[in-house]
């Protein structure tokens, strides 16, 4: 159960992640009017000027380290507890 949580959590920063390269990417694709910003289907604003687009992409980019981050602690204290109960002889 523990493992799906440390799956779970990595493919949210990996989400996260990809949206944030995503707006990095279209930076220089966007007119004048802006572009419209949805994650997983949700809509989160529906027009980001062009100057506002590096803030919401810098946002993604540090929320997918949260995850990641959660997720690397939980998978080393499994190994950890793992190792206790079973010590390498």
């Amino acid at each position: 159960m523990k493992w799906f949580l440390v799956v779970l959590l990595s493919m949210f920063g990996l989400l996260f992640l990809g949206k944030g390269i995503e707006l990095w990417t279209v930076l220089d694709q966007v007119d004048g009017n802006g572009i419209g910003i949805s994650f997983l289907g949700v809509e989160i604003i529906d027009r980001v000027l062009k100057d506002r687009i590096p803030s919401y992409a810098f946002g993604f980019t540090i929320a997918a380290a949260i995850p990641i981050l959660v997720a690397i602690n939980v998978a080393i204290k499994l190994n950890i507890q793992k190792e206790k109960k079973h010590p390498i002889v």
